[in-house]
């Protein structure tokens, strides 16, 4: 509901017609969502899912790296896909360094938006996007989504379309109080990200606080992810959550599950996985690696070697366990 009727009072506003070199600076002031998605192996012509895992079946750790990356995207692509939307019109306002697109409704909204953007360097800036009940006073407005962005610029001092560097906050909680919220999302996400003209690696690192965990509605974990990928040769994710593994009631303490995934640019890789502490006696640790198919090669697991299967040479340049060190 949130997503739509931000989408919605995008729509309404002016239109994009003589925008100004001042308006695309300030436009260019924004994080794109090229430079926050996190990345996952694939091929180019893609592969459906399976839900059978084990040698010669889709790996399910190339599933889990899949999925993490999901996670993070779906939360903040989405929102950076709207705001893109908002700039593409004309501000309501320029005064001086400070560009405001809104406040706008449409008719049947019940919120009214506003998306501030403060130049604060040749090439920095803040912003903000905001909320309210459209019925209120503009004191009312809440704000659930801020940051700060450079724009990367070439060795001509020229700005590069799609690069950059800076951090935002998604406070999930705080958008929870607008009209017609349905509640689904909670927590906060803290997001840095840097891709930067002329530099070989992007990466993306998130910070997720209180969200709810899905498997158990009532429950919320923390999370934690990093990504980094150079160019054309592969990337590697890094996600560690807390929460309460075990089902069983009496043994409460919380479990930290670490994996970390690698590959190459075939989509190839590996992952490595320790859980660790809670109501745990000891350390587990688990490898799988998968070809450039997806197809479980290699699989290993402390806890019952005799689960393990393929040859350590099938995971190509990934032949050394790495675990995370988040």
């Amino acid at each position: 509901m949130l997503r739509k009727s931000l989408l919605c009072a995008a729509l309404l506003m002016t239109g994009c017609d003589n925008a100004t070199s001042d308006e695309d600076a300030f436009r260019e002031g924004l994080p794109s969502k090229e430079m926050v998605e996190m990345r996952s192996p694939s091929r180019n012509n893609g592969q459906g899912l399976t839900a059978f895992y084990g040698e010669g079946e889709q790996a399910e750790y190339y599933r889990a790296t899949v999925a993490a990356a999901a996670t993070v995207n779906l939360g903040t692509v989405g929102v950076l896909n709207l705001i893109e939307d908002i700039v593409q019109h004309v501000p309501t306002s320029i005064d001086g360094d400070v560009a405001v697109w809104g406040p706008h409704a449409g008719p049947l909204d019940a919120v009214a938006w506003r998306l501030t953007v403060t130049r604060t360097g040749d090439h920095s800036y803040t912003w903000v996007l905001e909320g309210q009940d459209k019925n209120e006073a503009d004191s009312a407005f809440v704000a659930f989504l801020s940051g700060a962005h450079t724009a990367s610029v070439d060795a001509d001092g020229e700005r590069v379309a799609g690069h950059g560097s800076g951090e935002f906050l998604i406070d999930w909680d705080r958008a929870s109080t607008l009209p017609g919220a349905t509640g689904d999302d909670v927590g906060t996400a803290e997001i840095r990200y840097a891709r930067v003209a002329g530099a070989g690696e992007s990466s993306v690192e998130a910070d997720l606080h209180q969200i709810r965990d899905e498997e158990r509605p009532d429950a919320r974990v923390d999370a934690v992810y990093r990504f980094k990928q150079g160019d054309g040769v592969g990337g590697e994710l890094d996600f560690v959550i807390r929460k309460d593994i075990d089902t069983d009631p009496r043994r409460a303490a919380l479990e930290n599950l670490a994996i970390k995934s690698r590959w190459e640019a075939t989509g190839a890789g590996r992952a490595d996985i320790k859980l660790s502490g809670g109501d745990l006696f000891g350390e587990a640790t688990l490898s799988e690696c998968w070809d450039s198919r997806f197809l479980s090669a290699y699989f290993a697991i402390s806890v019952n070697p005799v689960l393990g299967y393929g040859e350590l040479s099938a995971c190509g340049n990934f032949s050394t366990a790495v675990y995370s060190t988040l």
